[in-house]
């Protein structure tokens, strides 16, 4: 072949991985459309106005959680199928329709108890992520085979900037939604549209994915099951990191499964100004999601986790201290920090387990790092709710606040989340530079120079003025 037909032949193959490409982050896009719809506060005091209790939220929180075991399911069938592509499309796309019948009954059938509602709810959110947890694997396997290793780390980042500037979109949208003409009426009336849109964003995500290539699948061959499952727990820096990743998720969800309740039902906040606080949780990630991407391609992720994590304490600090009167500026601004944090997080563990499975059982690599982490998560939301219900008559009285059944949650899970810190620095990666050294590099990156022009400038002026 001549050196003009192979230069033709690599244009072509690069053009077509940029299509690739496109649809995936155009995909995803979508995908948040349909969580904005059927998580946002919406859907929360949809459940309220039904009757739905703290533990029952746990419930919601933690059962689809639980059910990430399946996602070593399926890990394994990942490896045994020939084509991964049409069972990931069914599976996602019948998880997805049940939150129609989740959204719609409720509104046709008001004369049954809204408890029984509560439970279907419950039942189509489980079957929904039993459903996503068994597709994930085959997903994350045909996209590291997809996607070349060189620019995983820098697509992940671009591809999560993009998912998050939808998402900060699709929360406003829903605020703006809820302020106009959705408070006035029930969220009986107003959650089934928001579930239809988001349903139909939802589905033509995965449609989407008709249009990208499938390379060949690498099969696992005859090894048996109890050797695939447990190779990643052999695997000892693997090992360490599924341990951290299972606490780190506990120690968050125990908070995060009732931040929403608590802004509704405690602090009072209305519809809408809850939504403009939750959609700050993508918003921050826009800015620094590429600057993530970067460097963990030039340092390794191990000191973009270690940074990441030594700052997820304090959400739940903050939400143990706000009031009504600060609730909305300072929820917000917390929020869009968090989503820094969040955006360096995923991109460091996700670039971590695809750059340590190996191809031959790289959906069982994930399946452990995300069944495990998601099992440990769900069963430390239906704690935190049974706990939330053990104590609904708590009330201590203590340097001019209330405190209540949600501060004792807050509380337990600010101090897990500070324990994740030394955790996070046992996590081995070859290779990989210090965070120190991260942090030296970061000084002159965007976006935190917008974060330090101001004292830069200061300086400037002083040394002028002297």
């Amino acid at each position: 072949m001549s050196q003009e037909m192979q230069n033709n032949a690599h244009v072509t193959l690069r053009g077509a991985l940029l299509s690739y490409m496109r649809l995936i982050t155009a995909g995803g896009c979508l995908a948040m459309v349909f969580v904005a719809c059927v998580n946002s506060p919406v859907a929360t005091d949809f459940l309220r106005e039904l009757g739905a209790t703290e533990f029952q939220f746990g419930l919601l929180g933690g059962i689809p959680m639980i059910l990430l075991f399946l996602q070593f399911v399926g890990g394994y069938v990942s490896g045994r199928v020939t084509r991964r592509k049409p069972l990931f499309m069914f599976m996602l796309i019948a998880g997805r329709l049940l939150y129609l019948p989740a959204a719609f009954l409720p509104l046709f059938f008001s004369n049954i108890s809204g408890e029984i509602w509560v439970y279907v709810f419950i039942i189509c959110a489980a079957l929904c992520g039993a459903m996503n947890n068994f597709a994930t694997p085959l997903w994350f396997s045909w996209m590291g085979d997809l996607i070349p290793r060189r620019i995983l780390n820098r697509y992940w980042a671009e591809r999560h900037r993009a998912l998050q500037w939808v998402w900060t979109m699709a929360y406003l949208a829903v605020a703006v939604y809820t302020f106009f003409g959705a408070g006035r009426a029930s969220p009986r009336t107003t959650f089934p549209l928001l579930a239809a849109i988001g349903v139909v964003a939802g589905v033509v995500d995965i449609i989407l994915f008709t249009w990208v290539r499938e390379p060949p699948n690498h099969h696992t061959g005859q090894r048996r099951m109890f050797e695939l499952l447990t190779e990643p727990l052999r695997n000892r820096d693997f090992r360490t990191m599924v341990f951290f990743h299972c606490y780190f998720s506990a120690s968050t969800i125990l908070a995060a499964s009732f931040m929403q309740i608590y802004a509704l039902r405690v602090l009072g906040l209305p519809v809408w100004q809850a939504t403009m606080i939750w959609c700050m949780v993508g918003f921050g990630s826009v800015f620094i999601a590429r600057m993530w991407g970067r460097l963990a391609d030039r340092f390794g992720h191990r000191p973009i986790l270690l940074m990441c994590v030594a700052f997820k304490p304090v959400l739940a600090l903050v939400f143990l201290l706000v009031t009504r009167r600060t609730a909305l500026p300072l929820l917000a601004t917390c929020f869009f920090f968090d989503s820094m944090a969040n955006a360096g997080y995923f991109i460091a563990v996700n670039g971590y387990k695809l750059k340590m499975a190996p191809r031959e059982n790289r959906s069982m690599y994930i399946a452990a790092t995300m069944a495990l982490s998601g099992i440990a998560a769900g069963l430390a939301s239906i704690a935190g709710g049974w706990l939330l219900k053990s104590l609904g008559g708590f009330s201590l009285e203590f340097a001019g606040r209330t405190w209540i059944n949600y501060h004792v949650i807050f509380l337990a899970s600010f101090i897990l989340r500070l324990t994740c810190i030394p955790l996070a620095t046992r996590i081995r990666e070859a290779n990989s530079a210090s965070t120190a050294t991260v942090l030296l590099h970061m000084r002159g990156q965007w976006p935190l120079r917008m974060f330090l022009y101001p004292v830069g400038l200061y300086r400037s002026l002083s040394t002028n003025d002297k």
